[in-house]
């Protein structure tokens, strides 16, 4: 099974609704996982000043390493 990742170089992040996400670290950087169905919401904004809403399903996951966010587990 192969799966595709997309990967943001950011500014700041906004997770929408706080209260529907978990967030663990791991050794790869900070884990965001959605906990709420059908998705929670995240707002990026990458370092020419633009803003992007992201639907995330639940049980995707997030990872914040440095600068970047990769958004993880989405069948390609």
């Amino acid at each position: 099974m192969v799966y595709s990742y997309q990967v943001i170089k950011f500014q700041s992040i906004t997770f929408v609704q706080g209260t529907h996400w978990s967030q663990s670290i791991a050794d790869k950087g900070v884990l965001y996982k959605s906990l709420k169905d059908p998705f929670s919401k995240l707002i990026i904004q990458s370092s020419n000043g633009s803003k992007k809403l992201f639907h995330i399903p639940k049980d995707r996951t997030v990872l914040i390493l440095n600068e970047t966010a990769h958004f993880l587990g989405e069948l390609a």
